[in-house]
């Protein structure tokens, strides 16, 4: 699957949104919010052309890239978002996303979304950008330009209060006013529209607009605490814009949401081209396998719930991941153990941390000052010995279903399971599917996989990714590579 040579452009009758997911799990979340709006979705880890969709997946709508963008150094995000964003362009679609996480967490070294925004306003020409961070069902919601997130469904913080996104390893938020915080990531200017302005309608929302545009403000926060907020403000911007030209949002899944019901309002969708995923079908898939890079709260606690309610859970230490005279044997073992326990009917859980806490996050550290490696190359070592692992396991096993935790080392370990798409199975909750993996590999084709982000989920997630019935692959398959 390649990019199209020259950038061939697509019919207009085509693709209504393309989107880029700046981690793989915030990928899935995005397609989850467009299936279950009816939008027939798949996520691609390397730009089809559109001749390459025409014919291997004509019924697709939407159309999502894997990237990412979130742990990547600000002086590559242009270099390796270039090509991408310019084969999106070539699709023509009325809406184009990047997708950022619902908490914002970046910095002028890493993950740089104002880098972002300058590059979309380059290829894609929009009037302006309209950020939305919120993702209301999540618990995330924007106030007068500050951010909240709500930790596990419960009590929900300012962002840099949070206790686990004000303290995040790589991107700690400790600037809860978002125009501020993205300030310090691009010198363009933008303005904001309130939740009062939102309440007063879309009149009043258009009237800000013009206002920002007129004084020369390329991006517009848009406040929002709602679905119906969200739903709102995508409605607006679309009737405004749609037609003239193309929409380059940045925000959060959420906006799948809002951004699928402005095209079903507009009538762009019709009845019979609409996704419909099936309630209840399916039989047992077997033990699970789950491989978690994460350090969040969220994740801690659902793998505590996991080990405490019949799975099995194998600790890793990550420097020695790191150490390449440890490495191969500790794998071995590693493998070795998770062969046997899923051979014996037991779901595995295999991870890096439990909880911010742990104590191998510090050496973790400390190997990565040792080996004078950037934290961005350090995620990348890691994630792609874990992807080994699971290549092995799977390879050598009759597992079916994995779970990833952990957005950041999420890109990492598709490489090596050879993931080229992947199709919403089932949702999970919210904002961390099961998805059908596409991939040349026949051990791998059809395989259902899971990427969750680190702070997403109930406390018993693993269990219900592991008692969920889905219909067949060959069965709601959207296309083939």
């Amino acid at each position: 699957m390649k990019p199209g040579a020259g950038y061939e452009t697509m019919d207009d009758e085509g693709i209504l949104i393309g989107f880029y997911g700046d981690d793989f799990s915030g990928t899935t979340a995005t397609a989850e919010t467009l299936t279950q709006s009816g939008v027939p979705t798949v996520i691609f880890t390397n730009p089809p052309s559109p001749s390459y969709l025409k014919r291997h997946f004509p019924r697709v709508r939407a159309v999502g890239i894997s990237g990412t963008a979130r742990t990547l150094p600000t002086d590559v995000m242009k270099q390796a978002l270039t090509p991408v964003f310019l084969v999106m362009k070539s699709y023509r679609a009325p809406i184009y996303l990047y997708k950022v996480c619902s908490t914002f967490d970046s910095s002028t070294r890493v993950g740089n979304i104002g880098k972002a925004i300058e590059l979309g306003i380059e290829i894609f020409l929009p009037e302006f950008v309209p950020v939305l961070a919120a993702a209301p069902k999540l618990g995330r919601h924007t106030v007068f330009g500050n951010h909240f997130a709500a930790v596990g469904g419960n009590e929900i913080f300012r962002l840099d209060h949070h206790p686990s996104m004000s303290k995040h390893p790589v991107t700690p938020m400790q600037e809860a006013d978002l125009r501020r915080h993205l300030a310090k990531q691009t010198e363009l200017k933008s303005g904001l529209i309130n939740i009062l302005d939102i309440n007063a309608g879309p009149a009043r929302i258009n009237s800000q607009i013009d206002k920002f545009i007129a004084a020369g403000l390329p991006i517009i926060f848009f406040d929002c605490i709602t679905d119906n907020d969200l739903n709102t403000i995508c409605g607006t911007i679309f009737r405004r814009n749609s037609k003239i030209k193309p929409l380059f949002f940045v925000g959060s899944q959420e906006l799948g949401y809002g951004l699928a019901a402005a095209c079903n309002e507009a009538g762009l969708l019709p009845e019979c081209d609409k996704m419909r995923l099936p309630d209840k079908v399916g039989t047992d898939r077997g033990p699970l396998l789950v491989l978690s890079g994460s350090c969040a709260t969220v994740t801690g606690e659902q793998i505590r719930w996991a080990r405490k309610n019949g799975f099995i859970d194998i600790s890793i230490l990550p420097q020695d991941l790191m150490d390449s005279d440890k490495k191969i044997s500790l794998k071995q073992k590693i493998v070795s153990r998770t062969l046997e326990a899923l051979a014996n009917g037991h779901s595995v859980i295999l991870h890096t941390a439990i909880g911010p806490q742990d104590g191998r996050i510090k050496p973790m550290k400390e190997m990565t000052v040792k080996l004078s490696l950037t934290d961005t190359e350090a995620n990348e070592t890691l994630g792609n010995e874990l992807g080994d692992m699971a290549s092995d396991i799977v390879g050598n096993s009759q597992v079916k279903r994995l779970v990833i935790a952990g957005g950041d080392t999420a890109g990492r370990i598709q490489q090596s399971l050879q993931i080229e798409a992947l199709q919403v199975s089932k949702p999970i909750g919210i904002a961390a599917p099961l998805c059908y993996v596409f991939s040349n590999k026949p051990k791998f084709n059809g395989l259902e996989m899971a990427f969750k982000g680190g702070q997403i989920g109930s406390t018993d997630y693993f269990y219900q990714v592991q008692c969920a019935r889905t219909a067949g692959f060959e069965e709601l398959s959207l296309g083939e590579l």
